[in-house]
């Protein structure tokens, strides 16, 4: 018989954004799987990404869905939440009061269904799992798709795993090593940054569950013509997914090849931008003729744009250690498409490209290395051999992350 889940991702229904989409992706796994999920959300406190609506395709087979939302505002009701978070939990911190909310609702559901697991999903999910494993001695599966703490991240995201987060916050970190049953990570090497500072997370305890690309809305990488070279980047960019290796690679290349017939769309959303820093790069390399920026659209939409592109484009940040399992890769594989990452040398998509994942790879630090990547891809455009026709991306598939998931954690 299938276990029965309290399924806590505040970040989920409807998918509006990265985070939503990769959690919406488990729960239609599971859910479909024949296990009973009751899951809690919150109301997107902005609407930076577009919902297309059609919700039926994740969540259609859920048990319950129950939305809660909280005034993001900074108000007396907000401070008077957070007090109460404070006396629930013994912890608080901003943003966390609606997992004072969540942790009600829970109660009820437990009084009512016996669970034998409680799943968390992002901040501040994690008050509620460890709330719920004291409390019940529910078994707890933690997922981490991020560093936990925003001040942790590596540079230049935030301060490294050496940031101190007071005392209240490093105690919390050591509760949540102590009582979680499961941590999964979307790859070893963010287990491995987390496990420097999440005191008592044990490695027996740590499963590998990296992004699904989710068997249905799989595509083929149909024949494209064949004039214009198009790459496309989905998704975000910012001060620290800084793209100025990329486009300054890309004018060397064209200085080299300037009859090259090639165009570079940058689909999404500029976060964390202060003025026009795209555009103004865009200037500074004069790339008018070959960049297009795209205006944001939903998740479902943004699949079918990268379908008339030939290569996928990922920029990292120049971190230290590449330790992010950026969701588009699962995006990308889905769409069957050859991938170009920049990104660290030392990194976990440098470690995708040497298992032969990844299909082109340059070192965001050397706009050389950019441009000699992209005289590769042009030629093999031009051969009409773009990509690995033999990649093995099993591990991200249905199968693969079901198995997981049953054989290692809902046993």
């Amino acid at each position: 018989m299938k276990k029965r889940i309290l399924f806590i991702a505040p970040n989920s229904y409807p998918p509006v954004n990265p985070e939503a989409n990769v959690n919406a992706k488990v729960i239609k796994l599971l859910s479909e799987a024949g296990y009973c999920i009751d899951l809690i959300c919150r109301t997107p406190r902005r609407q930076l990404y577009i919902h297309d609506g059609n919700t039926d395709f994740f969540f259609g087979k859920l048990n319950s869905i129950h939305i809660i939302s909280v005034n993001p505002g900074i108000n007396i009701s907000t401070l008077v939440r957070h007090a109460k978070t404070f006396l629930k939990f013994g912890y608080v911190y901003r943003g966390a009061d609606w997992a004072y909310e969540a942790a009600h609702l829970c109660d009820t559901l437990i009084r009512q269904n016996k669970y034998d697991f409680v799943y968390t999903y992002d901040y501040p999910s994690e008050l509620v799992g460890l709330y719920i494993a004291k409390k019940y001695g529910i078994r707890w599966v933690a997922t981490w798709n991020d560093p936990y703490i925003w001040e942790k991240y590596p540079y230049p995201y935030g301060k490294g795993f050496h940031y101190y987060a007071g005392v209240n916050r490093e105690r919390l970190i050591r509760q949540i090593g102590r009582y979680t049953y499961r941590n999964a990570f979307p790859s070893l090497r963010l287990r491995d940054y987390m496990r420097k500072y999440m005191t008592g997370m044990q490695a027996s305890n740590c499963v590998i569950l990296p992004h699904l690309v989710l068997d249905e809305l799989m595509s083929k990488n149909e024949k494209l013509p064949d004039k214009t070279l198009k790459l496309i980047h989905s998704g975000a960019l910012g001060k620290e997914r800084n793209p100025e290796s990329l486009f300054k690679g890309l004018r060397m290349f064209i200085d080299k090849y300037p009859e090259a017939d090639i165009e570079v769309s940058l689909l999404g959303v500029f976060e964390r931008i202060k003025g026009n820093f795209v555009s103004d790069l865009i200037d500074k390399y004069s790339l008018e003729k070959y960049i297009r920026l795209l205006a944001p659209v939903s998740y479902v939409e943004s699949l079918e744009i990268v379908k008339h592109h030939h290569v996928c484009l990922v920029v990292e940040a120049d971190l230290e250690e590449g330790i992010f399992l950026p969701s588009k890769i699962a995006d990308y594989l889905q769409n069957s498409k050859p991938i170009f990452a920049v990104s660290p040398r030392n990194g976990l998509l440098h470690d995708e490209y040497q298992a032969g994942i990844i299909d082109y790879f340059s070192d965001v630090k050397s706009a050389k290395s950019v441009a000699n990547t992209f005289e590769q891809i042009y030629h093999d455009f031009k051969g009409h051999k773009l990509g690995n026709p033999d990649k093995d991306d099993s591990k991200y598939h249905n199968k693969s992350i079901l198995s997981t998931h049953s054989e290692l954690i809902l046993k």
